[in-house]
């Protein structure tokens, strides 16, 4: 009887523990049981692996600096290297001490903002304000001082923005001014509310989902948690049967509508103008624009979507920091067909150009039944190399800069068309198995020179079918060196024991397997380097997979059995590229923005009276303005027309169809980057 009272005590004692548990850390403890049964690579949680989760929080809650004060930061200090603890079934605080801690200080923040607006900022006091913050501020007076210049420069931006000329006047300022003012408290406030949520609990939700999005983060920066909902809008495309000026915007941490993703065959995708990243700044509501802090979601949802066919007018911020307007009308997506398109540049020899801003397959039921042949952008691709051989092609450029990935099963198809036989990637699972991926399909569509155009915006599949044409010496590879992501990831129910019929809610992303080249090297950390490089603008390290802490490293694995093609000249064409990319403005502007880019991320000087102001500001426009294809000299643009099949097709259409060509034309024979590509292509086929 005794021993059974025993056994009863400790059962009890145990069940209490349990129900003691707090729900976060049940959460977070299974998150960290999953991924160490089924991430690539798990992570061991000791003192290094606390303090990288504890940095990740602090910068998602504040890395601008501008919610928390040094003694805020030394109350969450102590528990730098005490996560590991925390995640293994220890004490549970961290969360609970930092989320109230930061919903405190947004509520105190929420009053600084309100009152540093509620009176007329000085601008003839002769300030600057040093951006990046170095730390975070000393007290409270600091961070109001702090708050104080960052609005400045925040209205003194929006001023310059909303005025072409830039050249405004005393009088124009004032007003200019007032309005500034009134939408940087929209924006603040905005952007305060959104994040506290409409009520406690909401915010206490959101955040419980950050962390544990921290957690994931930690072992690689392509793992993350979603709930239920989350996991339905990252499986959920846009809907073809509405009119949509084709791409889908997500708030980010600044509460910016930044474009997540473009739709195949859309205004946007064709337009050439717009790419992932971009912020959506202003939309043409009438006739004025109107600041995107300062729509409705009604306005919004007519600007962009519904269901009639207009054209709207936006306004966008690039990664690159250019702020430009673009044209684009709605339409209704039905089908995708005619989403790749290929043209002809014109010359001493016809040069063929496909661009490919993303890799995309049509999973429908009809699709499907077909089996896993179902057609995509490879069957697309192939197509338009049909219809340029027919205008005698001396080769051919396939564009893949810009393109973050997408199917890795049509990056296969892709590279597959243009080698006839053999490995084309090997995957690695967690456990060290590795199987070599062929090609799916014998023989070629087109054996002809090939050259790849990459950049640091390229990714994942497009890095894949890059590697595989470089290491079969199929194709000359040009640009910059690619973003470095060498990973696969799938959504899997959350537990580390799948129940087929248990309704789960909380689900994650996880990277199981890294994709490797067929020489045994991998793309992921390192990129695909180009075999004839150019001045970019998304080559700054902080754009690359590397950039991230928790990026996994790259490793080699086994090499496949692959016949590659005879070596391809590429010494010899890279020094004559060499010699006309030195003297080219365009190339040299790049550079200029790389540099200045650097030293935006060392830290810069932002003046604060309008006089001073203005002066960086023209400057930087000045900069963009030497970024500007169309003022470029006139011998940097290219003669370009719509392939043979097209052409009479195109000629019999009108209204936006014929506008959405013509502009597509103009860009592609005003980009220095194709401009010099060809020029590449005629140096390598003798051609010229």
């Amino acid at each position: 009887m005794r021993n059974f009272l025993i056994f009863f005590l400790c059962c009890s004692a145990k069940f209490t523990l349990a129900q003691q548990t707090d729900p976060l850390q049940q959460k977070a403890i299974t998150l960290k049981r999953f991924m160490d049964k089924n991430h690539y690579q798990p992570l061991v949680w000791n003192d290094s692996s606390s303090e990288r989760l504890y940095n990740k929080w602090i910068k998602w809650l504040d890395g601008e600096k501008l919610i928390f004060t040094q003694p805020d930061i030394a109350l969450q200090e102590p528990f730098k290297n005490k996560l590991d603890d925390e995640l293994n079934g220890g004490n549970w605080q961290f969360f609970k001490i930092s989320a109230g801690l930061y919903r405190r200080r947004l509520l105190k923040v929420d009053s600084l903002i309100k009152n540093v607006l509620s009176k007329p900022l000085d601008f003839s006091a002769n300030e600057t304000l040093q951006f990046p913050f170095a730390g975070f501020a000393v007290n409270e007076a600091e961070l109001q001082q702090r708050w104080k210049k960052y609005c400045k420069w925040q209205v003194l931006r929006s001023i310059a923005d909303d005025n072409d000329s830039v050249n405004v006047s005393a009088a124009d300022f004032i007003v200019a001014e007032k309005k500034a003012v009134a939408l940087q408290k929209t924006r603040e406030e905005k952007y305060i509310k959104r994040l506290l949520g409409d009520t406690p609990a909401e915010f206490e939700t959101e955040w419980q989902d950050n962390y544990l999005n921290s957690i994931a983060w930690c072992y690689d920066p392509h793992s993350s948690y979603m709930n239920l909902g989350k996991k339905d809008e990252f499986e959920t495309e846009m809907s073809a049967s509405e009119y949509s000026i084709g791409f889908e915007i997500e708030e980010n941490d600044k509460s910016e509508a930044v474009i997540s993703f473009l739709q195949p065959g859309g205004s946007a995708w064709r337009s050439g103008q717009l790419h992932k990243g971009d912020i959506l700044v202003a939309v043409k509501i009438g006739t004025a624009f109107k600041n995107i802090t300062d729509i409705s979601d009604d306005e919004m949802e007519e600007a962009l979507g519904g269901t009639a066919r207009a054209e709207t007018e936006i306004k966008i911020r690039t990664v690159a920091g250019e702020t430009k307007i673009v044209k684009l009308a709605k339409e209704k997506i039905s089908n995708e067909e005619d989403v790749v398109k290929s043209y002809v540049l014109q010359g001493t020899a016809n040069i063929g150009y496909i661009d490919l801003p993303g890799f995309y397959s049509r999973e429908t039921g009809e699709a499907k039944a077909k089996g896993p042949n179902y057609d995509g952008c490879a069957n697309d691709v192939s197509k338009e190399i049909v219809k340029l051989k027919k205008d005698s092609i001396a080769g051919l450029i396939l564009d893949l800069r810009y393109n973050g990935g997408g199917s890795i099963w049509e990056a296969m198809q892709l590279a597959g068309i243009f080698i006839d036989i053999g490995p084309v990637a090997s995957m690695k699972d967690r456990d060290g198995n590795v199987q070599f991926l062929k090609d799916p399909n014998r023989g070629t569509i087109y054996d002809g020179p090939l050259m790849v155009l990459i950049n640091g915006a390229s990714a994942s599949a497009s890095e894949f079918v890059a590697a595989v044409l470089q290491d079969y010496n199929r194709a000359v590879i040009v640009g910059g060196t690619t973003y470095g992501k060498g990973t696969a990831q799938t959504i899997k129910p959350m537990d580390t024991t799948i129940h087929p019929n248990k309704k789960y809610e909380d689900f994650v992303k996880v990277t199981g397997e890294k994709f490797y080249r067929v020489n045994g090297s991998t793309t992921q950390w390192k990129g695909v380097e180009p075999d004839i490089a150019l001045p970019d603008m998304y080559g700054n390290e902080a754009y690359k997979e590397r950039s991230a802490a928790s990026a996994l490293q790259p490793d080699i694995s086994k090499k496949g059995v692959y016949k590659p093609f005879a070596a391809l000249p590429v010494a010899e064409l890279n020094g004559k590229s060499i010699q006309r990319v030195r003297g080219n403005t365009f190339f040299k502007a790049i550079n200029n923005y790389a540099d200045l880019t650097v030293q935006y991320q060392e830290g810069r000087t932002v003046a604060l009276t309008w006089a001073a102001y203005l002066a960086q500001y023209k400057a930087s426009k000045a900069l963009f303005k030497s970024l500007d294809e169309e003022n470029l000299p006139l011998p940097g643009h290219l003669a370009v027309r719509n392939n043979s099949f097209d052409k009479e097709r195109i000629s019999l259409s009108g209204g936006y169809s014929r506008e959405v060509n013509d502009a597509y034309l103009k860009n592609v024979s005003a980009d220095p980057v194709i401009s010099e590509a060809r020029n590449i292509m005629l140096d390598w086929t003798g051609k010229k």
